[in-house]
């Protein structure tokens, strides 16, 4: 007897909320560290490394479980990996100090990963016809959207809740479970699955994507670093150095880099011709990370706002420009493989400067470190022009001939797909 299952729009609209919710909780801690390290007295070094230890956890995921949705089928993978984010949502609730929030984030951080590259896949595959746009934009803007909404409801709740960690998390966990449910009735969009093997590690890029994934990687790597820069340093810099306590600007200063990417790649991108969409970003991004460097050096927090946005608008062209550049160049069965390695770039941009910059504080004090951290972003962004500049036209002649209309779809720079 075949298993009920829920109409694909259900599932659709469920796996897209789902993946929203997943990201946005990956961003709360960015905001909730600094107010955790006022009551247990943790250094920085602590705080970035409860920050980025998500993003070590996530890669593990990557590599090892990364492709596993291709071969045993999208929902396994899904429900499994929401599973262990509502685990993760316990230990954040019941957390008494850094130590057991540390544990969080790393399960925190492997649940993501997993369930990234798998939404990623599923979103589209699962969207009615109708709906196919809007699925890449859902895939394109959820990692950034969400963790931009994460940050500003985060500091929402500790301007005005009593226990922002219960607000915040209670909230991400009932929303969770009730995803695992619609999940669990949700219809299958691989079509064999293979179990033979199925845990073996599937690393590395597609074939058909290896030169324009390697022609993209620098860019890739400085427009994280950039990410890692705000969301890792930022409240920080901001409480400590600026002397900023309110919990709602400190979400603002945290929340304006990704949610001015979302912003980026959903209204700018159709605006632009690909090509120059790209580039406008990487400026954009050299540019707005500079600004932040000054902003640190002269202590102006408005001056760090005017550079996040500018650094989250470049970060969502060159970053939906590169996925729009790879998507078309694989296939339906490839896909997760595929994100599973951008990802992998991205994280270890996003995660591991992060982690120096943190010890480096130590030494030397957070507004020194930030600024080495800038000027490095700036010199891999700038790298990743250069790039971009003598080759990006190319690549475009790489794609598959007449890509599938599902691959197309992936296109999270714009309604019609182009890549750069």
């Amino acid at each position: 007897m075949p298993r009920p299952t829920v109409p694909p729009v259900v599932a659709f609209v469920s796996s897209a909320i789902a993946f929203m919710t997943v990201m946005a909780a990956a961003g709360a801690p960015s905001a909730l560290l600094v107010v955790y390290q006022q009551h247990w007295h943790f250094s920085d070094s602590e705080l970035t490394v409860a920050f980025a230890i998500y993003a070590l956890a996530l890669l593990l995921a990557l590599l090892g479980i990364g492709s596993l949705s291709d071969r045993i089928g999208r929902r396994p993978v899904l429900i499994a990996a929401l599973a262990l984010q509502a685990v993760a949502m316990v230990v954040f609730l019941l957390a008494p100090n850094i130590g057991v929030i540390i544990v969080a984030r790393a399960l925190q951080g492997f649940a993501t990963g997993a369930a990234t590259s798998a939404f990623s896949a599923y979103i589209p595959e699962v969207a009615p016809a109708a709906q196919k746009k809007v699925a890449a934009l859902v895939v394109s803007i959820a990692s950034v959207a969400g963790l931009g909404i994460g940050v500003a409801l985060t500091g929402i709740a500790i301007q005005f809740a009593a226990a922002p960690a219960a607000v915040v998390f209670g909230a991400a966990l009932a929303i969770v479970v009730i995803a695992i449910v619609v999940t669990a009735a949700s219809p299958e969009t691989v079509g064999e699955c293979q179990t033979g093997d199925a845990l073996v590690p599937r690393i590395g890029v597609p074939s058909a994507a290896r030169t324009a994934f390697a022609r993209t990687a620098p860019g890739m790597i400085g427009i994280w670093m950039s990410a890692g820069l705000v969301l890792g340093l930022g409240a920080s810099i901001v409480h400590q150095a600026l002397h900023v306590t309110s919990g709602a600007a400190l979400g603002l200063v945290v929340a304006a880099q990704p949610l001015a990417a979302a912003v980026s790649a959903l209204l700018l991108g159709p605006l632009m011709p690909p090509r120059r969409f790209m580039l406008a970003g990487y400026v954009a991004v050299l540019a707005g990370v500079s600004l932040e460097a000054c902003s640190f050096a002269a202590g102006l927090a408005s001056l760090i706002i005017c550079g996040a946005v500018i650094t989250g608008l470049g970060f969502g062209a060159v970053f939906s420009s590169t996925l729009g550049i790879l998507v078309p160049l694989t296939r339906a069965q490839e896909r997760a493989r595929l994100f599973s390695a951008v990802y992998v770039v991205a994280y270890l941009a996003y995660g591991i400067p992060t982690i120096v910059a943190g010890f480096l504080s130590d030494a030397i004090g957070l507004v020194p470190a930030a600024v080495i951290y800038a000027a490095a972003t700036v010199a891999i962004t700038a790298a990743g022009l250069i790039v971009s500049l003598s080759r990006t036209g190319s690549m475009q002649r790489d794609a598959l001939p007449g890509g599938t209309q599902e691959a197309r779809a992936h296109d999270v720079r714009a309604s019609t797909s182009s890549a750069a």
